[in-house]
């Protein structure tokens, strides 16, 4: 049964000529390359220095020593060198690295100082999970092979049982830290690929988006000319009648093929659509984390420049609104990159706390955009609140964004920082936190300015914010699906009054937290 993920490869190889397994092997080729350079001439140029902590160690076998310290070395050296002169797979020269390495490691100065073998197998396992990409297969070999080194070089050398390994002091914490490092390897390698692949698909739908809106530029201009031409041919309406019914079929034709390119158009754009909500966070996710919500959720064209995120990790919960400058397609665009940043600063950069993945993310955009040298300075609006379930402590950190909440009737109104997320600014940019404990069941709302920004009524005026809170205040106790319906009525019957168009995306998240 064929899942999401292989359908839009299929959707993309069908109507961009686009194959995301195979632009992730190139990827892969190049990245295992770049990794595999860097890890060979770490072990050639200071895998030599490991020794530095064993010399004062009287050692069993000083000349078997010395051999299973700098052979690695030397090995590596000539597998590397073969390596960039045949460009043999990276696969098989970290193969090649993580053998001598561990066979070195493997091997103690004295098999009574286990502190110091400890010690240089647990760096030699973070350094391997830090400094590899490879297919998860490799990792289960590697782990299986560098047990079974071990275990052979100290019944070998040490002259003990099998049994005796299993039972020595240490190896508990060896095998853990070796399990987690590698599984922290496999996990990093699933989101490199991830990523690689959303952003591959993007970038390609938006270079086809822009060539097919330089061809309907083009035909309208040359709908133009057409019109022209029969603007001076009125005068000569009764000779030149064939001409002219001529010309008008010509027309049709042309715009036959606009309005076929507009449907080329708006397809590709329904297709980012379906991109864009695959990375909205699903529904049953949200209610496995929250007694209950609602998703107040209108795009003012078919992508949004508004959108919400959520992980979850270590026992807390990470919730974000976000508003990026502008809407439809360059909105979008804008919020498949904070997506992606978010979610690199929370589960690679493991950065927890709201005020700190929010100065990360103005300097991730900030970067991406370039906007000394590109003149774009677009960023966003966010609010940001990270639920401790343990300890049940609400943190939260705002950019232009507030936080509301309602505690027995109570309301709690939070400002978010003046300063927003990338843009043009000048001056240091400081994000402060809030925290709030959750001693009793509360609402918690965030929300973006479209819904108080929308004109409408029967003078044609905004709704305005201090209106807004009243209507979050007069129906914060009701069940989430009936405020859902509150805030549709609302919004519907508002812009009805006046026949008012939606002029912005509208995004507003109810959430419910019991204690």
């Amino acid at each position: 049964m064929r899942t999401e993920k292989d359908w839009m490869n299929l959707r993309l190889q069908e109507t961009l000529g686009i194959n995301l397994n195979d632009a992730w092997k190139a990827e892969y080729i190049r990245l295992g390359r770049i990794y595999a350079s860097w890890g060979a001439l770490m072990v050639i140029f200071l895998y030599p220095l490991s020794v530095i902590p064993e010399l004062a160690i009287e050692k069993d076998n000083e000349n078997l020593w010395y051999f299973f310290r700098f052979a690695p070395s030397i090995v590596v050296a000539i597998a590397y060198l073969i390596f960039k002169k045949y460009k043999y797979s990276h696969e098989v020269l970290f193969e090649i690295i993580a053998l001598m390495l561990f066979m070195s490691g493997a091997y103690r100065a004295a098999c009574g100082d286990w502190t110091n073998y400890l010690i240089s197998n647990i760096a030699l396992y973070i350094t391997s999970a830090v400094l590899t990409i490879l297919r998860p297969f490799f990792f289960v070999i590697n782990y299986i092979l560098i047990l079974a080194l071990n275990v052979a070089f100290y019944m070998y050398f040490c002259d003990m049982g099998f049994a005796d390994f299993w039972v020595s002091k240490g190896v508990n914490i060896l095998i853990v830290i070796g399990i987690a490092c590698f599984s922290m390897a496999v996990f990093r390698y699933y989101i490199l690929k991830t990523n690689f692949q959303h952003r591959m698909a993007l970038e390609e739908a938006h270079m086809e988006l822009q060539s097919r809106n330089q061809k309907l530029v083009k035909a309208q201009r040359e709908l133009r000319v057409k019109n022209n031409q029969i603007a001076e041919q009125n005068e000569e309406l009764t000779m030149q009648k064939e001409e002219i019914l001529t010309q008008r079929d010509a027309l049709e034709y042309q715009k036959d093929k606009i309005e076929e390119q507009n449907r080329d158009i708006i397809g590709s754009i329904n297709y980012a659509r379906r991109i864009q909500y695959a990375l909205l966070p699903e529904e049953q996710k949200l209610a496995n984390s929250f007694k209950d919500f609602f998703v107040f959720y209108r795009p003012r064209d078919i992508v949004s420049g508004d959108f919400y995120w959520m992980q979850e990790t270590n026992n807390k919960i990470f919730f974000a609104v976000v508003d990026c400058t502008g809407h439809g397609v360059p909105g979008a665009l804008m919020s498949m990159l904070a997506s992606s940043s978010l979610n690199n600063i929370v589960l690679r950069k493991k950065e927890h706390m709201p005020e700190r993945v929010l100065e990360v993310l103005d300097e991730d955009i900030s970067a991406i955009l370039k906007g000394d040298i590109t003149g774009t300075y677009d960023g966003m609006d966010i609010s940001l609140v990270v639920y401790e379930k343990k300890n049940r402590n609400l943190h939260f950190s705002g950019a232009h964004h507030p936080l509301l909440m309602f505690k027995n009737g109570k309301e709690d109104y939070i400002k978010g920082e003046s300063i927003g997320i990338g843009g043009r600014y000048f001056g240091p940019k400081e994000y402060k936190c809030h925290t709030v404990q959750i001693e009793e069941d509360t609402t918690v709302y965030l929300y973006s300015d479209g819904f108080q920004d929308q004109f409408g009524g029967t003078r044609g005026k905004k709704f305005m914010a201090p209106k807004f809170r009243s209507l979050l205040a007069e129906m914060h106790e009701e069940p989430m699906d009936i405020q859902y319906r509150i805030l549709s009525d609302t919004m519907e019957q508002w812009m009805n009054d006046s026949g008012q168009e939606q002029v912005d995306d509208v995004l507003v998240v109810g959430l419910k937290l019991n204690v």
